[in-house]
């Protein structure tokens, strides 16, 4: 049976991917939208859509519902990309149950992958080397689990890592570094994995102080036959998750990387698996160990999928996995038909709408103009359109960038040119922090370990603190000029099209400062935000002799007017409300109030009225896209009335308590 159309299972910028893949086969897609209409970085890629009355994480984690929109779609077979359904063993046998291909691997090789727990004995027994730890940790109404995870401390030493045995992406995880955190560790990430994965089964492991994360990308057919096809590095992390990842991973000895890629394929063939997948280790980068030929490494999870980082070993293989994905789920095989050597070096960075000041938090919110730049080994995987909204319900990820170029400093120039030429008017995103990061000696000029964020996020802080006010009077004078331009001529406000006209396609004087914008474009997404537009574009300024380029955005949104711009990849911007009251765009979180710093759910409050409250002390928790988040109190005081309950549902930035008013 030859696949003919494909449901996606999925949405954003790995839906568009799939269709990608389906397309250079001749297979026609259908997907899922909510809405007025599709988004458009979709249109012309996908056949057929199919209207629901919301996206929700509901929704996609339907098995059912997503058979039967399948089936009613006229589709025979399905592809569930990454997260949601992909590594749900369950769903796969009700795809094929329902007489569609299930593109990926067997719901056997799922299910037996699914816990790390079992992942764990099924890599001790194929001689995959695993970190010292405890399969399934007993929870008991005793307490005598405090014992044995004490105990086990007592014989690896602290810290130890607790983990879901059912999870991922660093949900239900927690560093335990002394006996007094054990009991409170344990009941948070039980509640986070039961939160996440409906299941609180935890793992307890030793926890390497110095590891860089190394993961090898293996594929397999229905034939047996089962190759690796490289590794990545995704060591720099926040909150366990990744945002930067390379292949090939640097600094692997050849002993290493021979025997990490043996063991990957031992696994593999294990559990008869086919299609694409990836096996991740940890790799012991302690001073005394990253020099050995034989670099310690310890098996850490099987992802029964494709991964979000797949780009950069296509990039170096040159091969499409996406499409070898349907050719395996049609019945072909993979051997000696594709590339097993690697050339060049690639890397890709994940943009988030997040506040990196903030822990990294989530910051859903409007996206006003998004106009990506192209060059050389320059790649996008986006999963916007170039005026759209970030969702609290789903990932904030908009989309991924990915640089290939000779060698890894090459890659990362590429990086640092395509994020300072690419115009992306967001409130909050990660691309400042990305930026700081690739300019970092321990980034560009080392191999970073997991620990390379917690350790060098100060001075990344103090980098960008000091360009940002290094061009802020420059910054000031364009949206100055751009804001004076832009103001009405009579009582009809002038249309961005005017705007256009009158102000970007000539050369504006600002006394001792030029500025040419000779790349300009309108742009609108009408079917999807009727009352948006935005003028986006690149130009460049001459001031006492120095030549820069910079990015700027001219934007209409529900009666604000927002003007921005980039300057060496940092952003300015300003905002003026329909009262005319100019807005810096940050998030009113940082009142002195306690306010919710993510839409979510409330899951404890842990204070009441007349509490003395010190700073930084937990407030609240409160659980948001599968993942708990402890509110902090900004300073001391007295609380005054909490205004939510267990339970409640709160948007971002809405008060949860507030402090007592002395008269």
């Amino acid at each position: 049976m030859s696949i003919k159309r494909v449901f996606i299972a999925n949405r954003g910028e790995i839906a568009r991917r799939i269709a990608l893949g389906a397309r250079t086969l001749g297979i026609e897609s259908a997907a899922i939208y909510s809405g007025e209409a599709p988004p458009a970085f979709l249109e012309g890629l996908v056949h057929r859509f199919i209207k629901v009355p919301e996206e929700n994480p509901a929704l996609y984690l339907n098995a059912e519902l997503m058979v039967q929109i399948a089936q009613q779609s006229e589709c025979d077979a399905v592809h569930p990309g990454f997260g949601f359904l992909s590594e749900n063993a369950r769903f796969a046998s009700l795809v094929e149950d329902a007489g569609m291909i299930w593109v990926g691997p067997s719901a056997c090789s799922i299910s037996e992958m699914a816990s790390k727990a079992e992942a764990r004995e099924i890599a001790k027994n194929h001689k995959v080397p695993v970190v010292p730890g405890i399969e399934r940790l007993p929870i008991s109404e005793d307490g005598s689990h405090l014992k044995i995870v004490k105990d086990f401390a007592k014989q690896y030493g602290f810290p130890i890592l607790l983990k879901a045995a059912m999870g991922g992406g660093g949900k239900g995880m927690r560093v335990v570094r002394s006996d007094d955190e054990v009991a409170e560790a344990i009941t948070r990430a039980q509640s986070e994995a039961i939160n996440a994965f409906a299941d609180g089964t935890l793992i307890v492991e030793r926890y390497l102080e110095y590891p860089r994360h190394v993961e090898v990308q293996i594929f397999g057919d229905s034939h047996g036959q089962v190759l690796a096809l490289g590794d990545r590095d995704c060591s720099v992390q926040r909150r366990h998750q990744k945002i930067i990842e390379e292949a090939p991973a640097p600094g692997l000895s050849a002993d290493t990387r021979a025997a990490m890629h043996d063991a990957a394929i031992r696994l593999a063939k294990a559990v008869n698996y086919r299609s694409a997948g990836t096996v991740e280790f940890l790799v012991d980068w302690s001073p005394e160990q990253r020099t050995k030929a034989d670099q310690p490494f310890y098996f850490l999870e099987m992802n029964t999928r494709l991964q979000v980082e797949h780009p950069v070993t296509e990039q170096i293989f040159n091969e499409d996995l996406v499409a070898w994905q349907f050719r395996v789920a049609n019945g072909e095989t993979i051997k000696d038909r594709m590339h097993q050597t690697p050339i060049g070096h690639s890397i890709e960075l994940r943009l988030y709408a997040e506040d990196t000041r903030n822990k990294f938090l989530p910051a859903p919110g409007p996206v006003h103009g998004f106009l990506p730049f192209h060059g050389p080994g320059i790649r996008w995987e986006v999963g916007i359109d170039a005026i759209d909204e970030v969702t609290p319900r789903f990932d904030p990820m908009m989309a991924k960038l990915v640089a290939t170029g000779a060698d890894r400093t090459q890659a990362i120039q590429r990086l640092i040119q395509t994020l300072t030429h690419t115009a992306l008017a967001i409130p909050t995103s990660n691309i400042p922090f990305l930026l700081a990061v690739l300019h970092h000696k321990a980034f560009a000029e080392s191999i970073p370990t997991t620990r390379f964020i917690d350790e060098h996020q100060g001075e990344i802080t103090e980098w960008l603190d000091t360009r940002i006010a290094r061009h802020q009077k420059t910054a000031d004078r364009i949206l100055q000029k751009i804001e004076q331009k832009d103001k009405p001529r009579s009582h009809h406000a002038p249309g961005l099209l005017e705007l256009t006209r009158d102000i970007f396609q000539k050369e504006s004087q600002l006394t001792d400062l030029e500025m040419h914008l000779p790349h300009v474009q309108q742009v609108s997404v009408p079917h999807r935000f009727r009352s948006r537009q935005a003028v986006l574009g690149r130009g460049l300024i001459f001031e006492q002799g120095h030549r820069q380029s910079f990015c700027f955005c001219q934007a209409r949104y529900q009666g604000h007017r927002l003007t921005w711009v980039s300057l060496d990849g940092l952003p300015y911007w300003r905002e003026e409300k329909p009262d005319d009251v100019l807005a810096s765009g940050r998030s009113s979180a940082q009142s002195a109030d306690i306010s919710a710093p993510v839409p979510g759910k409330v899951v404890k409050v842990l204070v009441k009225t007349g509490d003395n409250v010190k700073e930084r002390q937990i407030v609240a928790i409160l659980e948001s896209m599968k993942m708990e988040f402890e509110v902090q109190a900004s300073r001391s005081g007295v609380v005054g009335e909490v205004l939510v309950t267990t339970g409640q549902q709160v948007q971002a930035d809405e008060l949860l308590a507030r402090w007592q008013v002395t008269p």
